[in-house]
């Protein structure tokens, strides 16, 4: 786990799916409504491999992928949890004939949940038109930039 912020942490991983050209965002409903990369919090006996690998399938069912390296990270503080958090975003690769899965059972505070309804590939321009967070945005233009996309 990395250093705590302010004495409480919590670790997130992000994860920028891209199959070339396009990158997967998925529409989430649990919580607020808007369009985001997978992500989710490591676990305390997770790395941060672990945690890519069982977020991405919760997400996305997606369990064929390459990591291909960490494009930002942020520190910020929610003001739902109150909790300090640091989020650290990974460029995940996958082929473009993979199959992504909605919804896969996993269980947060105890219950199962569906976080999202839907999910699209983007080319990179109307990928940073959709996305609903502005720092998800940055470390979109940090990805595109990284592979060397056009906007």
């Amino acid at each position: 786990m990395d250093e705590e912020i302010n004495g409480v942490q919590r670790n997130i991983v992000g994860m920028v799916v891209f199959d070339g050209e396009r990158f997967l965002l998925l529409h989430r409903k649990l919580n607020w409504s808007g369009w985001e990369f997978p992500k989710g919090v490591i676990e305390e006996d997770e790395d941060i491999y672990k945690a890519i690998e069982r977020e991405l399938f919760e997400e996305t069912g997606l369990k064929k992928y390459k990591v291909t390296g960490m494009v930002d990270e942020l520190k910020f503080f929610d003001n739902k949890t109150h909790i300090d958090s640091l989020i650290k975003n990974y460029l995940i690769h996958v082929s473009s004939n993979s199959r992504v899965k909605l919804n896969n059972p996993h269980v947060i505070d105890g219950e199962v949940v569906l976080e999202h309804d839907d999910f699209k590939w983007y080319h990179p321009k109307e990928a940073l038109d959709t996305i609903t967070h502005t720092n998800q945005k940055d470390t979109l233009k940090k990805a595109i930039e990284f592979l060397g996309l056009s906007e």
